[in-house]
């Protein structure tokens, strides 16, 4: 067994290749740190760089290829013309579109009755169904079923209840003494689009429910022990604690359920298409015939373009002020 060399001091002797030497630690630990913070970088682009493709296969090349096709007039029944850029008169064509204006005020009408109805439907059932009970299961997914519905098949299923000649609910009507008319419910000018409204109302009113009783859960009971001890009653307790805690998810429930009602035309199109006339004509709907049914995809992507604009604005407006309210 060996032993090391001793130095005059009688310490081992150190050699100078073992040595760190001056600043020689320092500077490997700086090259370590900045090669685990390289592969750091580079191991975060790994995981983002999926989700970057995904993003712009789904978001952003449907959104250029809509803005391009709205420059170009792009009719599929007429090949022959090709596809030359027409500039900005597919927006110009809006302007003197009889159709357009009916359809907006439409959207808005459709939007703003539907968001509101359902909203408040959706905050009775909440507050019905905050309760501390093992039981409270059954009615919560009772309240879930008419949003686990497709939407033909709701559509369907309340135009044959609706039915003038053999719908249910026009007999019950009926009986009670209130008489919808030999053409029905759908088939009328003036009640058409709030047929509709009541599908979406059944159909939609469990999203608000779900939000809001998910927000009134969350709610400690502790505030409403405090307030009682207070001298508050419920309504005081609901206006001053409850909903200040429920604003935000009101801000987003609102918001995403009139993007959803300005947006999707699938209701409108399994019960009016749009009609009688023009009665039920929304932005959305009106796109989709331009395109499926007039096969004219330069003017229907213009409308979209329009539509789109129109709701990321009224978002932003929304969202701003309903944050300034919340400070």
């Amino acid at each position: 067994m060996t032993t090391p060399s001793l130095g005059p001091t009688g310490s081992p002797l150190k050699s100078p290749y073992l040595s760190p030497g001056p600043g020689r630690g320092s500077a490997l630990s700086i090259l370590w740190r900045r090669a685990i913070s390289t592969s750091s970088v580079a191991w975060a682009w790994a995981l983002l760089i999926p989700s970057l493709l995904l993003v712009l296969g789904i978001i952003v090349y449907p959104l250029v290829t809509g803005v391009n096709l709205s420059l170009h007039r792009v009719i599929l029944t007429r090949l022959d013309l090709g596809r030359p850029f027409v500039g900005f008169d597919n927006f110009l064509r809006m302007l003197s579109d009889p159709v357009m204006g009916f359809a907006w005020l439409n959207t808005l009408f459709y939007a703003v009755v539907g968001v509101g109805s359902q909203f408040v439907v959706g905050l009775i059932a909440a507050l019905l169904l905050n309760r501390s009970s093992t039981r409270m299961w059954i009615p919560r997914t009772i309240l879930m079923l008419p949003w686990f519905l497709p939407p033909i098949a709701a559509a369907y299923m309340f135009a044959f209840m609706i039915d003038p000649r053999y719908g249910i609910i026009t007999r019950v009507l009926g009986v009670v003494g209130i008489d919808i008319g030999g053409q029905g419910v759908l088939a009328n000018p003036t009640c058409a689009i709030w047929g509709a409204l009541a599908v979406e109302l059944w159909r939609g009113y469990p999203f608000f429910a779900l939000f809001l009783l998910a927000g009134l859960q969350a709610i400690p009971t502790d505030l409403g022990e405090a307030a009682a001890i207070d001298g508050a009653n419920r309504r005081q307790y609901f206006w001053h604690v409850v909903w200040p805690l429920l604003r935000p998810i009101v801000i987003v429930s609102t918001l995403l359920d009139g993007i959803r009602l300005a947006t999707s035309p699938v209701m409108l199109l399994l019960l009016t298409n749009g009609g009688p006339g023009n009665s039920t004509q929304v932005v959305s709907l009106y796109a989709f015939q331009q395109a499926y049914q007039r096969f004219d995809f330069g003017y229907a992507s213009a409308i979209s373009v329009a539509l789109l604009v129109a709701i990321t604005g009224f978002a932003m407006v929304y969202v701003r002020i309903n944050s300034g309210r919340g400070k």
